[in-house]
C-alpha cells in the first residue's frame, strides 16, 4: 500500500516550483491532492503533469486565486472537502520574495510579503484544524534558509519567513494536544523561477549560480525535485516530530567564507 493511500493533501502555490514537485510526488503515493495557484495556466500544466503519470482526475481539486486573498483560503479548504471529505496534510507552501514592481525596503512591501507569506498560512491552519483534528493530521510551512541566515537584498522576505519559523514552534505546541503535528521545511537556493518572480534578470540568476560554487558547500542550486521527499518524510514518516524546522540548503547556512589574507 502506497504511503498517502486514501489521505488528502492540500498544497498551496502548486502550479510551479516545490509545490508542482510536492504535488506530483504525494499523487504518486496514493494521495488526493488539492493545487492552488495564481495562475490559470499553472494550474493546468501541473494538472496535465499529475494525469500524465497516470493521476485520474477525480483525486485533483483545483483552487485558482491570490492566496493573500481570504476568499482564496475559505475556498481551498471548502473545495478540498467538498470533493474529498477531508482533510490529511496541509501544505503551506505558497509564498513570495517581493512585491512586483515595489521597492524591497517599502513599507508596501514589507506588508505585502507578511500578508502573502505569513497571515495566509495562519489563516488555512486555523481553517484546516478542525478537519486536521479528526484525521490526526499535519501541517508543513515551507520556510526558507534566508529565515536563518541574512540575505540584504531580500530582508523583508527573510524576516517573513522567520515569523514563519516561531508560528511552527508556537502552533506545535499549541496544536499537540489535538494530535496535530506542525513542521517546516526551509529550502535553500533552488534552481527554480523563484528569482525570475522576484525580479531578477537572466545575468543576475547566471552570476547567482556562479556564486553558488564557492558559497555553498555543495557546490550548487538544489531543485524542487530534491525537495519533495523532504515533504513527504515530515507528513508520513516523522510522526514524533513537531516544531521542527527542517533545512535543505546544501550546508549554505554552516558555511563561512575563508577570510582573504591581506597584501
Amino acid at each position: 500500500m502506497s504511503r498517502f493511500e486514501d489521505k488528502v493533501v492540500i498544497i498551496t502555490g502548486s502550479s510551479a516550483g516545490i509545490g508542482q514537485a510536492a504535488a506530483l510526488a504525494f499523487a504518486k503515493e496514493g494521495a488526493s491532492v488539492t493545487i492552488h495557484g495564481r495562475s490559470t495556466d499553472g494550474i493546468k500544466r501541473t494538472v496535465e503533469l499529475l494525469t500524465s503519470h497516470g493521476i485520474p482526475e477525480k483525486r485533483i481539486q483545483t483552487v485558482q486565486g491570490a492566496i493573500e486573498d481570504e476568499t482564496t483560503c475559505h475556498l481551498i479548504i471548502e473545495k478540498t472537502v467538498d470533493k474529498f471529505g477531508k482533510i490529511d496534510v496541509l501544505v503551506n507552501n505558497a509564498g513570495l520574495a517581493c512585491k512586483p514592481n515595489t521597492a524591497i525596503t517599502s513599507l508596501e512591501n514589507f506588508d505585502y510579503l507578511f500578508k502573502v507569506n505569513v497571515r495566509s498560512c495562519i489563516l488555512l491552519t486555523e481553517l484546516a484544524v478542525p478537519y486536521l483534528e479528526k484525521t490526526k493530521g499535519n501541517i508543513i510551512n515551507v520556510s526558507s534558509a534566508t529565515a536563518i541566515k541574512t540575505t540584504p537584498y531580500i530582508a523583508f522576505y527573510g524576516m517573513s519567513k522567520a515569523a514563519l519559523d516561531h508560528f511552527c514552534r508556537n502552533y506545535a505546541v499549541m496544536l499537540a494536544p489535538k494530535g496535530i503535528r506542525v513542521n517546516n521545511l526551509n529550502p535553500g537556493p533552488l534552481d527554480t523561477e523563484f528569482h525570475e518572480k522576484r525580479g531578477a534578470s537572466k545575468e543576475e540568476v547566471g552570476k547567482m549560480k556562479e556564486w553558488a560554487k564557492q558559497a555553498i558547500p555543495l557546490r550548487r542550486f538544489g531543485n524542487a525535485e530534491e525537495m519533495a521527499p523532504y515533504l513527504l518524510f515530515l507528513a508520513h514518516d516523522a510522526t514524533y516530530t513537531t516544531g521542527t524546522i527542517m533545512l535543505a540548503d546544501g550546508g549554505s547556512c554552516v558555511h563561512s567564507p575563508v577570510p582573504q589574507k591581506s597584501d
